[in-house]
């Protein structure tokens, strides 16, 4: 079970709502982001699978009711390593309802050696040596903001992040969107899944 998040050394902050349930510690290189690793939190909701297992999902923070260690018991459901980067919105709604923000950028973009699957962006707020270069466009807490910015901009949103590659600590079953996955203990490349490197654009 988790304590309140965010307490050293794993006080590293995106600033933005993944922070209701991941905790990382940064690690620097030559005074520049190197790496990070961390948990990825979830609770337990009243809901199981039509195999009797019960569902998970992450918790919502301190303005839903939902504080790690405060309003609820949180559990570790993946170990999480992460290196930095850059990455371009490319669109948040869509027919899986509220599910991750999906980022658009080249192959050699993605951290090598690892499965780092999940692109999450950082904010001004950021504990993050890069946060004074965030652009206006990415400094917000959701992704359904980072859609309103994309819709009303005339240029494309690249936002500073970081790749995470997540590492299941046991098997459950996870809801995210209008999505529930079963997961497997060990590299997870599934749930958390927001990358893509073509696309076709719409005439």
């Amino acid at each position: 079970m988790a304590d309140e998040l965010h307490e050293k050394p794993y006080d590293f902050l995106f600033g933005n709502h993944i922070d209701t349930h991941l905790e990382t510690k940064l690690k620097l290189k030559k005074g520049e982001p190197g790496s990070l690793k961390g948990f990825l939190y979830i609770i337990e909701t009243e809901d199981t699978t039509d195999e009797g297992l019960t569902i998970y999902r992450h918790p919502r923070g301190a303005m839903e009711g939902e504080e790690c260690g405060v309003d609820v018991d949180c559990e570790v459901g993946w170990k999480i390593k992460a290196k930095p980067g850059y990455a371009t919105f490319l669109s948040h709604s869509g027919v899986n309802g509220n599910d991750h923000p999906i980022w658009i950028l080249n192959r050699d973009q993605i951290p090598q050696p690892g499965s780092n699957t999940h692109f999450h962006w950082i904010r001004l707020t950021s504990t993050d040596p890069r946060a004074g270069g965030v652009p206006d466009e990415c400094d917000v807490d959701t992704a359904g903001q980072l859609e309103v910015n994309a819709d009303e901009s005339e240029f494309d949103i690249v936002c500073p992040g970081w790749f995470l590659e997540l590492k299941a600590v046991d098997k459950f079953a996870f809801r995210h969107g209008n999505e529930v996955v079963f997961v497997r203990k060990g590299i997870d490349n599934a749930t958390h899944l927001n990358l893509v490197t073509n696309y076709r654009a719409c005439a």
